[in-house]
């Protein structure tokens, strides 16, 4: 699976681009806010609704403009199918088309579109929130079990039931059924996710000339609970809601569960965060999404596409070749920016290449 064309209009400073991109390497260069990152910010939004740079669509949107629209060309090596899908966005509505067929959820997109977004801002994987690990880990997910997209928008749904129980007392009498409810799931999705970082942990193998220095990180999975309490026991799970019920009442919210659920990203036993150097946690990061892609096929025939903006950032050159060798052995479609092209273009002679210049996207010779 990979893209043979996409169409960008009105995302930032591209108001229009048409690129005709290659099977395997894509480069973009330009000079610094070229539009280069914009063009893979037209591509997360295809792949997940959403920039990785800002979760306000009116910051997308091109400056006089209601609406922006990015479409692409799906091909299918193995069964050598080819369609089309895309998806405009405006202040108030999304619209999304599959095959020339209107879908209503982002996942049926996202299902067609297998990107992973490496960017400088990316470090944020080990550095940041929970919230960031956990939809790591739930992207890989998605995209491996069939169900879990289901049982996690189930699990939402729940929660804010839950919440609102919790916050006001004219619906305190639900509570019991909408607690219930939430543990039922914790089971489901927690299986998922320990499934899910099974195939990362065995992912990050390709990753291993990267990772020679740091060593293979080691990742585990919190519940959401406290240590001890074990998710896959409803028994133990409804005494435990029992006994913190005056907390979460309280609190007005619900204060364990899987969307309290973490990665512990370690090395030697010891939090990344806390050991590692800026570009070591660069190399660390870079390392985990790449295999998060290698992951989310469901078979080695299967291709998944990585967006890596600005490749060189914030990595010495000893990194940057022990990149450029990892890359050089995946199956994935890429798509690479940089600020000069030449270095990328010698790494893989049949790159093809695209100079953004004031928005505009051209193909190099």
């Amino acid at each position: 699976m990979w893209l043979s064309r996409v169409s960008v209009d009105y995302c930032r400073v591209v108001t229009h681009a048409e690129l005709s991109l290659a099977e395997r390497v894509n480069v973009l260069y330009g000079d610094n806010a070229s539009g280069k990152s914009s063009v893979l910010e037209a591509l997360s939004v295809l792949s997940r609704g959403r920039s990785f740079r800002t979760p306000r669509i009116a910051e997308l949107i091109s400056r006089g403009e209601t609406e922006l629209t990015v479409a692409a060309t799906v091909e299918n090596g193995l069964s050598g199918a080819r369609y089309p899908l895309g998806i405009s966005k405006s202040m108030t509505d999304t619209r999304i088309r599959i095959n020339h067929a209107d879908v209503p959820q982002q996942a049926e997109l996202s299902s067609h579109v297998p990107l992973t977004l490496i960017h400088p801002g990316s470090v944020e994987l080990v550095t940041g929130s929970p919230t960031a690990r956990r939809a790591f880990l739930d992207w890989i997910a998605f995209y491996r079990f069939a169900d879990f997209n289901m049982a996690w928008r189930q699990y939402q749904r729940v929660l804010k039931q839950r919440n609102t129980c919790l916050r006001d007392p004219r619906q305190r009498q639900a509570l019991p059924q909408w607690t219930q409810q939430l543990i039922s799931l914790q089971t489901v999705l927690y299986r998922y996710r320990v499934s899910a970082l099974a195939v990362l942990q065995e992912a990050l193998q390709n990753t291993a000339e990267l990772l020679a220095a740091l060593g293979t990180p080691q990742l585990h999975l919190s519940s959401g609970f406290p240590q001890g309490v074990d998710v896959e026991d409803e028994t133990t799970l409804q005494q435990f809601f029992r006994d913190k019920a005056e907390q979460e009442l309280k609190q007005g919210f619900s204060l364990y569960g899987a969307h309290r659920a973490d990665l512990h990203i370690m090395l030697d036993t010891i939090p990344a965060v806390r050991v590692a150097s800026r570009g070591q946690l660069k190399i660390l990061t870079v390392s985990l999404l790449l295999a998060q892609s290698y992951a989310i096929a469901e078979t080695g025939t299967k291709r998944g596409i990585i967006a890596i903006d600005d490749l060189a950032a914030e990595l010495d050159e000893q990194n940057q070749q022990a990149l450029y060798n990892t890359l050089h052995t995946t199956q994935q479609q890429l798509l690479i920016t940089g600020t000069h092209h030449q270095p990328l273009k010698n790494w893989v002679a049949d790159a093809k290449v695209f100079h953004v210049k004031h928005g505009q996207v051209f193909a190099s010779a």
